[in-house]
C-alpha cells in the first residue's frame, strides 16, 4: 500500500518533537556548544594546540555530536533503546558514502572549467594559467551558454547531494529504533516520497540552516582575531545550530512514524 505523507504534518511533527527533545537534551547539547567553541579554537589563527589539535577537535565534536543525537532521538521516541557504537556506525557509513560520490562530482566540476573554457575561447587552461587570469575568464563565461553548462552541472551535483540526503534521512532515527545498524536498509522506505520530504524539509532544514549562517555571518567582526574570539565564534555558531539540528532529528523521527515498515499508514 503506498502510504501518503502530509508536508504540514510532518512539519508539524516535527517541530513538536523538537520541542519534546530540547529540555532533555540540554546538557548534551551545552557539551556540544563547547566542543563547536573548542574545534574553532583548535583551527583558529594563532593556535599553539599543536598540528594535531584540528583532527582531535573534530573527533570530539563527531562523538559529542553522536552522543546528542542519541539523547535527542530516544527522547523523540521515547525509548531507551539503542546504543553509541551503532549510531556511531551508521553516521560513518554515510559519511564514506557521500565522500565516495562527492569524490566522483567534485572530480568532475573540477576539470568542467577547464574544458568549458577552452572550448569558448576565452583561455587555454594549464597548470602555468595564473589564478586571477582563470577567474576572470570563468566570470566572463557565466552569461553565456557555456555558463549555463557550467552553472546546471553544479546544481546536478548538489541536486544529487540532496537526493541521498533525503533517502537517508531515516537512517539515524531508525537505527536508534530498532537497535540495529541501518543505513541503505532504510533506502527503500522514502522511494517516492522524496520530493515530499525536501518540501518539509525547507522548514526543518534549510530556513533554520539559513537564518543561523546569516546571523553568524553578521557577527563575523565581533568576534576579531584572539583566542577567545575564535572559540566564540564556534561556540556560537554551534549554538545558532541547535533548531537545525533538533528540527532535522524532529523530521527524521516523524518520518520514521510514517514510513516504518513495521506500521500502518496513515489515513
Amino acid at each position: 500500500m503506498t502510504r501518503e505523507l502530509s508536508i504540514p504534518g510532518l512539519v508539524s511533527e516535527a517541530w513538536s518533537l523538537a520541542l519534546k527533545a530540547a529540555r532533555p537534551s540540554l546538557v548534551i547539547m551545552l557539551a556540544l556548544i563547547v566542543a563547536g567553541g573548542v574545534y574553532t579554537f583548535a583551527v583558529g589563527p594563532g593556535s599553539s594546540m599543536g598540528d594535531a589539535a584540528p583532527a582531535i577537535a573534530a573527533l570530539v565534536v563527531f562523538v559529542v555530536g553522536i552522543e546528542f543525537s542519541l539523547v535527542v532521538y530516544r527522547a523523540m521516541l521515547d525509548t531507551g533503546t539503542g546504543d553509541r557504537l551503532r549510531l556511531a556506525h551508521a553516521n560513518l557509513a554515510i559519511y564514506v558514502a557521500f565522500l565516495f560520490v562527492g569524490v566522483f562530482i567534485g572530480f568532475f566540476l573540477l576539470i568542467l572549467p577547464g574544458i568549458l573554457l577552452k572550448a569558448s575561447g576565452r583561455v587555454d587552461v594549464d597548470a602555468e594559467t595564473p589564478p586571477e587570469v582563470v577567474q576572470a575568464a570563468l566570470i566572463d563565461m557565466l552569461s553565456t551558454a557555456y555558463g549555463v553548462v557550467l552553472i546546471l552541472a553544479c546544481l546536478a551535483g548538489a541536486a544529487i547531494l540532496f537526493f541521498m540526503a533525503l533517502r537517508l534521512l531515516l537512517v539515524g532515527a531508525a537505527t536508534v529504533a530498532t537497535s540495529q545498524t541501518l543505513v541503505f536498509r532504510t533506502w527503500p522506505w522514502t522511494k517516492g516520497h522524496a520530493v515530499k520530504l525536501g518540501l518539509a524539509g525547507l522548514a526543518t532544514h534549510i530556513l533554520p540552516f539559513a537564518v543561523a549562517v546569516l546571523i553568524n555571518w553578521t557577527l563575523r567582526d565581533i568576534w576579531g582575531d584572539s583566542a577567545i574570539g575564535a572559540f566564540l565564534s564556534g561556540a556560537i555558531g554551534m549554538a545558532l545550530l541547535v533548531p537545525f539540528l533538533l528540527g532535522g532529528h524532529g523530521l527524521a523521527v516523524a518520518t520514521l512514524h510514517q514510513l516504518h515498515p513495521g506500521t500502518e499508514p496513515s489515513e
